[in-house]
């Protein structure tokens, strides 16, 4: 936890020091409220608000909290209009900057809550992870507002100064690189540091997933599919090759952590590369794509990002 306490060179508009990397970054009341805007229009998108459709939990296939808390009540929840309501005025504070911590707590509980309880039904499905993760991050940016040599008040919680605004930019930045960057190793781990060289077995995988897809949903097998999983059995080096720019990708996301430069040509690449797998394997990855234009691209910001007087890493 200590990189929420690392204080950089540069001070906002009440002259209190920024933190975390904003003497790089140094984001602006105007991009960050549009940042902030953008993530929870997201955040509330990718919350499965059809909870009604959920069955109960598999006591062989719990996965995180429902290993501790039984979480099928959830299922019971009527009115889902009314915390549909409550969860979207609490992301409204958050997005005005007022009482974020406790504006992010309903979507923090619904993003949490019914996402456990969706990936404990047997089959995982790890699409709004990140988005979950991002917003924990947030979340405990504004319940733990403190900042070195400044003294903790009401409207630490109530109004957070742009220094702590800046904070859950960075610590949401941090989490998005983590992420990739930790797929990409387990990735490498886990097949003994064989990955590419078993590139060619994700043809079967594909198939396997994907037929399974067809006889869950009677929906036909695209032919893009098929003649991705052929040209990868017919030449398995160049499959190597596409899957493990991939792979590096992955591994190198925390360029982004250099600068604002970096960060947006990041982002470029991970959405291109998002664009790629959705269109070759069918696998989409729509939440992954916006969390990376929102924090990453930053459109708001690319005038400051391109702006002559910055350097360009």
């Amino acid at each position: 936890m200590t990189f929420l306490m690392t204080e950089s060179t540069s001070t906002d508009t009440t002259g209190h020091k920024s933190t975390l990397g904003a003497n790089v970054f140094h984001w602006g009341a105007f991009e960050m409220f549009f940042m902030r805007l953008g993530f929870a229009a997201l955040v509330f998108i990718a919350i499965k608000w059809e909870i009604g459709s959920l069955g109960p939990a598999d006591p062989k296939k719990l996965t995180g909290l429902a290993h501790f808390i039984n979480l099928d009540g959830l299922r019971n929840l009527h009115s889902i209009w009314i915390w549909q309501t409550i969860t979207g005025l609490g992301l409204l504070l958050y997005v005005a900057g007022i009482l974020p911590v406790l504006g992010l707590a309903p979507a923090l509980f619904f993003s949490i809550g019914v996402g456990t309880l969706a990936n404990s039904q047997g089959a995982a499905n790890h699409s709004t992870q990140l988005v979950s993760m991002l917003l924990l991050g947030q979340f405990i940016v504004f319940l733990l507002p403190k900042i070195r040599r400044v003294p903790l008040t009401a409207s630490s919680w109530f109004q957070p100064s742009t220094s702590l605004l800046q904070r859950s930019i960075y610590v949401s930045l941090v989490i998005f690189v983590a992420g990739y960057v930790v797929c990409g190793y387990s990735k490498l781990n886990n097949s003994d540091w064989q990955w590419i060289q078993r590139v060619p077995n994700l043809a079967l995988e594909l198939q396997k997933s994907n037929w399974s897809s067809y006889y869950d949903t009677l929906q036909p097998v695209p032919e893009s599919l098929e003649t991705v999983v052929n040209l990868m059995t017919k030449y398995p080096n160049w499959a190597r090759v596409f899957f493990g720019a991939g792979l590096f990708i992955e591994l190198f996301t925390f360029v982004a952590l250099i600068g604002r430069r970096s960060s947006f040509f990041t982002g470029i690449v991970i959405i291109i590369l998002h664009l790629s797998i959705s269109r070759l394997m069918q696998l989409d990855f729509y939440y992954h794509m916006a969390a990376a234009l929102i924090f990453l691209v930053n459109i708001p910001g690319i005038r400051e990002t391109f702006a002559p007087k910055k350097r360009w890493f």
